[in-house]
Formats: C-alpha cells, structure tokens, sequence
C-alpha cells in the first residue's frame, strides 16, 4: 500500500527532467516563458508518462506531465526563471541540491506537497468547479476498490471535467494513483479524451489521506465555499507547516527530510520596462525593484494620459485565461494586491513579458516587456518615463 513502482516511475521522470533542465539549458519562449516545441519533444522520448507524438508540433502545454514537472520546479523553488547571453532559461538554485539529497519517499512528499498547496489551480483548470470536483472526484477513489473503473456519469460537474481538465488525470497517473484511459481519437486529447479513470490501491490510499488530513492545505480561493458546503467540520490545519501533513502519507520514519529553500539571486536594480499599447504606441518606464505594481500602475497612467479612475490588474505568464492576475486593492478577490507586490517580487528575466488590463469594461490591454535591469546605477526614488513614440489615445 505504502510504496509500489508507480513512485519510483514518478521520481524517475522527474529526475530526468531535472537533469534535462540542468544540463542542456533549454531556451525558453519569449512570449509564454516555457520550454519550446523542439526540446518538449526530446525531452517527452525520455519520459516513462510521455505523451505520442511523432514530431515536434506542440508547445509544453500539450505535454500534460512535462507542463506539471515545470509547474512543479518553478513552485517548489528548484529552480528560477532568469536570462542568460539574452535568452530566457531556467536557473538552479541552492534548493535543487537540497531536492536531490532527499530519499525517494521524500522526494514523492515534497512534489506531491508542491502540487496540492502550491500549484495554480485557478489558473491551469476551469475556474470554480475545480475545487468541488476534486473533492468529489478523489472522494469517490478513496471509496472505491482497487481496479475499479471511474467513469464518466451524468452528473455535468463531473463530465466537463473530463473533457476540460483531462490534464488533472494525467497528474494523478503521474503520481501513481492509477491509469487512464483515452478514447481513439488521440487528436482530442485536449477536448473530450478521457474515458475513464482506473484507481489502485496506492491511489485509494493517498485520495483518503487528500480528502482528509491534507484537505485543509488545498490551494485554491474556493476552499472555504467547499467545506461550508460540506457542512462538516474539519480540523483547522492552515497555518500548520504541510510538511508536518503530507508527511504522515508514509509510514513514520520513511520521510524526514524535505527541500530547504534560500533564495540568494539578487533582484535588486533599476528595471526598464517597454509598455506598449499600439505596435507603434509605447513608453519606456525605469522603476526600481523596492517599488509595487500598484507604482507601476500609477507611472503607465501617467506615461500615456490616462485619467487612472477604473480597476486594473496585472497578469503574469499570460492573459486572462492563461495568467497569474494580482488585482488593484480594491478588487475583492484573495492573494496579495498590486500595493502588497514589489517588483523584486515577481522574479522577472530580462526579456519576459506580462500583461496589464486597465478598466475591467473597456479593457485598455498593455503589454509589458521588461527590457533590462541596472544594478550599477543608484536607485531612483519614484519611476521615470525615459522615452516612448506615439500620441496618448483621447
């Protein structure tokens, strides 16, 4: 029950791809930030859960376990997005080492830890019906009996799932929690590809641990909507450190240990950010790495005439459906506001790019190109427009 090979498949290939990252530095895209077409694919024919295909026509995304095990570096703090001779790459930090002194099991505990209190479920799944159906979903393994199948039913919630969200089934197939299985049509892998779902007993196992030890460590904003409606009391464990947790999936004595994290990259300097509205409508804005985004706001307002009387947010790695959104601080939604997020804080690469929607109605969209970072240079007290082309729209 406790270990079976389906872990040591999952660390293999996680292991891979960190030695992948390591060793062959792969560029990443400008726009998206991720692996390219051409190294998802050699890396995918290294991979026990790979994904078939022939040739290199998909992005990191269509590879649902290589997008997981980036997801998963980037979260756990393996690694960090920097840029090297102008091209974006992932870089190692003291972390990694840390990762790989770990024993098998705790390797297990701390992706499987990243995956449920770190990785951004808001933003890689459909939005509000997520949380619920994980809960159900995972309820209904830890109540079944090994090899049972887990299909569709006629229940809507479950079955847009299936066809949305198919990624979620290749993540518990990467943990080891069992098979899924596709239908023939291979091409819709991505609309609605997965049949159903076979549970083994480790899968049964670590749902019952998900649903309740670990259920209050869950990342996502709707959590508490969920356990209202669950009408039952659980445990308050949010402020208890989740290692404590998912430990416990183990028998006592088999994890111990888990990633120690310092982050010693030095983000400090004067960031000169291109924001452009029109191809040919743009303003170079220097601002330093101790002011907000809410500063970064006020400067964009300022460079192109803009009255700042609406709601903003920003989006990192991204637009709407595919970004991180930090919200002005008069949006009611959870996380940190744009006056609680300095620029330091977002651990941009030269090069990369994010997003800026000013009014929610008439979505004025920015895009933001960050194009260089002085360190030598003293630090400016309040951002400065240092160019730009183009007259300010009325």
């Amino acid at each position: 029950m406790y270990f079976n090979d389906s872990i040591e498949k999952t660390i293999s290939d996680f292991d891979i791809f960190n030695n992948f990252i390591e060793c062959e530095k792969p560029h990443l895209s400008a726009k998206r930030g991720e692996i390219g077409k051409k190294d998802s694919f050699r890396l995918n024919q290294t991979l026990y859960y790979k994904k078939d295909v022939s040739k290199p026509n998909y992005t990191q995304y269509h590879y649902p376990v290589i997008d997981l095990m980036f997801s998963l570096a980037l979260a756990g703090g393996l690694y960090v997005k920097a840029n090297e001779k102008g091209k974006a790459v992932l870089v190692k930090t003291p972390a990694n080492e840390s990762f790989k002194s770990l024993n098998i099991y705790e390797k297990y505990v701390f992706l499987l830890q990243t995956y449920w209190t770190k990785y951004e479920f808001d933003i890689k799944y459909s939005g509000f019906l997520s949380i619920d159906f994980f809960y159900r979903f995972l309820a209904e393994l830890a109540d079944s009996k090994k090899s049972q199948w887990v299909a569709k039913d006629n229940n809507f919630n479950i079955f847009v799932h299936y066809s949305k969200d198919s990624a979620f089934f290749c993540h518990l197939n990467f943990f080891g929690f069992g098979e899924y299985e596709l239908y023939d049509d291979k091409e819709a892998f991505f609309k609605d590809s997965v049949k159903d779902f076979i549970v083994n007993e480790f899968g049964i196992y670590a749902s019952r641990f998900l649903v309740t030890d670990a259920l209050m460590t869950w990342n996502n904003m709707f959590l508490d909507y969920l356990i209202s409606q669950m009408k039952k009391k659980i445990k308050p464990q949010k402020d208890k450190d989740p290692f404590e947790i998912f430990k416990r999936l183990f028998p006592k004595g088999k994890v111990n240990n888990t990633v120690v994290y310092r982050d010693e990259f030095d983000r400090s300097g004067v960031y000169t950010f291109k924001v452009s509205l029109y191809g040919d409508l743009w303003r170079k804005i220097d601002i330093s790495h101790k002011h907000y985004l809410s500063d970064l706001h006020e400067a964009i307002q300022e460079a192109f005439n803009f009255d700042n009387d609406h709601l903003y947010a920003f989006y990192i790695g991204g637009k709407r459906k595919t970004g991180k959104a930090i919200y002005s601080s008069y949006v009611e939604e959870e996380g940190k506001t744009a006056d609680e997020i300095n620029i330091a804080d977002l651990r941009l690469f030269m090069g990369q790019k994010i997003f800026y929607l000013f009014d929610f109605g008439d979505e004025w969209w920015f895009d933001i190109k960050l194009l260089k970072i002085d360190k030598e240079s003293n630090l400016i007290q309040q951002p400065v427009i240092v160019g730009g082309k183009g007259e300010s729209p009325d």
